[in-house]
């Protein structure tokens, strides 16, 4: 059997209040006497389901690994005569999850003729949560008077629920949030038995808890682009996704990693990461039969353009096999080796560190604001109360004079010295100053004299420096520090009227972009990718990383899959910091739930760390405060006055 598609997901913001913020999902089991009550408890936030063809993507969330069971479709509705019209909707909606491994099963609950020209792939997922009721009556069709043909009984159900969302066939998503929107289903009661008629659309409808039971995250790798000073291609960027289950066994899941690895050769495709990033396969390769596992060794067999590959091009393809198949991000790792075949003769490469491949955040001093015109350097890993280093001092009042720092950032380098850049006020605008020479005069850019002060800078390990203002990134690059106006059109959350740029925090790989935006109904998390072409450069269309009841304040690049999120709480004083991963999705799939790191110190406004310390910067309106945290040392430590502190990057 062909194995089902992956799903781009980019789930409505939906994060739980902090006592639920380490919630363990549990798979439905309706028993088989389904309720109209039952309903209420099955179907919830969002969801989406496998159809036929390949795979496509689906961005979703996580950091536990997630413990499969196999969900059971409930029985046939000719095993239960007694069961009304409503039960057998609701069996139907059950069976629907059933049908990455076991399309018939949904189909037992529909007519006969409905059964043969019923086609889920042919249209929209249905992402339904919060429904609000349900109910059966006798169905009268609207061309007939009177009462139907003795012998016939029909009736319709109809249950009101919040549509989410709807998934189309080719990964499309949209979302809807607080629509409310009535389905019907129309059954005809044969030989005593109940059976589904007409559908109220010709795709699926997934409950929340039936795809926590029979999806998992995962993460397909590709390749950033060279990096411009030595032009060599070896980092790897994760595309988050969501893979449907197929078999009980999911550590040795041959149709899991099959269609992990028809999501490589199908490449970023039309996707977020398109014009982004790329992959060693070439075009037109293909898999010539499904991948085997033996002793946690996966065996590819590529075929197709692949035999014309180069031996570079080979030594990048097994790493990103590899890297896609060892990924222990969200989900326990399906294989830890990879043998790559190609027209079935085993190919001999180097072998790869995946782990130098897929750079961590930068570690390093840290830098914070000490003053109205000075920066200060703080060690990396703070642990007392720390007197600053002074970082960057006024050269002269030609070059900052009065104004007030408003960003700073550091780049990322194994130097003990990285250069710093700090942005100030222009008039209602920005300027940025950046080191020239050897890093003892300062060079004013002027980014803008009225879309109000840079709110966030962020250095990439390209060189480049990536300034926010307002509703605008600028990107200074490394070859002439000219700036260069971003192209956001595709961020359609940061054009509303009121909306602005909270904090941008380019990712290690150069590629993602996290962008924390402030609307009018709530502050949103987005991730997007970077795209250079000939002078034009642009974010292409975000993806939601989901934010819900919680107010994100702050963020910072905890590791390549995962924010640390600094977050206010719906209704209560205070806030918390979580790691949020990047799989967005549904928000809780199993193994993928935000992780609490603790609640923060009161009055924290801003958030960064390196993957292991926590260092927040706080406020009480007249002293700026900045502690830190860690692992070895969870108390909150007052380190030193100041504000906004960040680590390189």
């Amino acid at each position: 059997m062909a194995s089902a598609p992956l799903y781009r997901l980019p789930g409505p913001p939906r994060l739980p209040r902090q006592a639920r913020l380490l919630r363990s999902a549990q798979p439905l089991r309706l028993p088989v006497t389904l309720t109209a009550t039952a309903l209420a408890l099955a179907v919830s936030s969002c969801a989406s389901a496998p159809s036929g063809g390949p795979p496509r993507r689906a961005t979703g969330t996580g950091s536990q690994v997630q413990t499969y069971v196999q969900p059971l479709p409930p029985p046939p509705p000719t095993a239960a005569k007694s069961w009304g019209p409503t039960e057998v909707v609701l069996g139907f909606l059950h069976a629907s999850a059933s049908y990455a491994f076991d399309p018939a099963a949904a189909g037992r609950y529909l007519s006969p003729e409905l059964r043969k020209s019923w086609r889920p792939a042919s249209g929209p997922v249905a992402v339904v949560g919060a429904p609000t009721g349900i109910s059966a009556a006798r169905y009268y069709p609207s061309h007939l008077v009177g009462a139907p043909a003795p012998g016939t009984e029909r009736e319709t159900v109809k249950f009101t629920g919040q549509r989410l969302a709807t998934l189309s066939q080719t990964g499309q998503y949209q979302y809807t949030p607080g629509q409310n929107v009535q389905y019907q289903f129309i059954l005809t009661k044969t030989n005593g038995v109940w059976l589904i008629d007409e559908l109220p659309q010709p795709g699926l409808v997934l409950t929340q808890s039936d795809f926590e039971s029979v999806y998992q995250a995962r993460n397909l790798f590709f390749y950033a682009p060279p990096k411009v000073s030595h032009g060599s291609v070896g980092i790897l960027v994760p595309d988050p996704v969501y893979a449907p289950l197929q078999s009980s066994n999911s550590a040795l899941n041959t149709n899991l990693a099959t269609g992990l690895v028809k999501g490589l050769l199908q490449g970023p495709g039309h996707e977020w990461l398109s014009g982004a990033t790329s992959s060693a396969f070439p075009a037109g390769s293909a898999l010539i039969k499904q991948v085997t596992i033996t002793g946690r060794v996966a065996q590819v067999d590529i075929g197709g353009a692949a035999v014309h590959a180069s031996a570079q091009q080979i030594q990048l393809m097994e790493a990103q096999l590899t890297a896609t198949l060892s990924d222990r991000s969200y989900s326990a790792p399906l294989a830890s080796q990879v043998q790559l075949y190609i027209n079935n003769t085993l190919q001999y490469a180097w072998s790869t560190s995946i782990a130098s491949m897929v750079p961590p955040p930068s570690s390093g001093p840290i830098l914070a604001i000490t003053g109205p015109s000075t920066v200060g350097q703080l060690p990396g890993h703070p642990r007392a109360v720390t007197k600053p280093m002074t970082a960057f001092r006024r050269v002269s009042p030609q070059q900052i004079g009065g104004a007030a720092i408003t960003a700073i950032a550091a780049e990322p380098t194994d130097s003990h010295t990285p250069q710093i850049a700090v942005a100030v006020a222009a008039g209602t605008g920005c300027a940025v100053f950046m080191p020239t020479g050897g890093g003892t005069l300062y060079h004013s850019y002027v980014l803008t004299t009225s879309g109000g002060p840079c709110t966030s800078l962020s250095w990439d390990s390209n060189g480049n420096l990536w300034a926010a203002a307002g509703q605008a990134v600028w990107v200074l690059q490394a070859q002439n520090r000219h700036p260069v106006l971003v192209d956001l059109g595709d961020l359609t959350a940061i054009g509303q009227s009121g909306s602005s740029i909270l904090s941008l925090r380019m990712a290690p790989d150069n590629v993602r972009a996290a962008l924390l935006v402030h609307t009018r109904s709530a502050n949103k998390l987005l991730l997007a990718a970077v795209r250079f072409d000939h002078g034009h450069v642009a974010f292409g269309k975000p993806v939601s990383i989901g934010a819900g009841g919680a107010e994100p304040l702050a963020i910072s690049w905890s590791d390549p899959y995962h924010l640390a999120v600094l977050a206010g709480q719906q209704g209560q004083a205070g806030s918390v910091i979580f790691a949020m991963p990047l799989t967005g999705g549904a928000g809780l799939q199993p193994g993928s739930s935000p992780q609490l790191l603790g609640a923060a110190p009161t009055g924290a406004q801003t958030l960064t760390t390196d993957g292991s310390e926590l260092v927040v910067g706080t406020t009480d309106g007249h002293i700026n405060r900045i502690y830190a945290s860690s692992p070895a040392s969870p108390a909150w430590s007052f380190v030193t006055t100041g504000a906004d502190p960040v680590y390189p990057g």
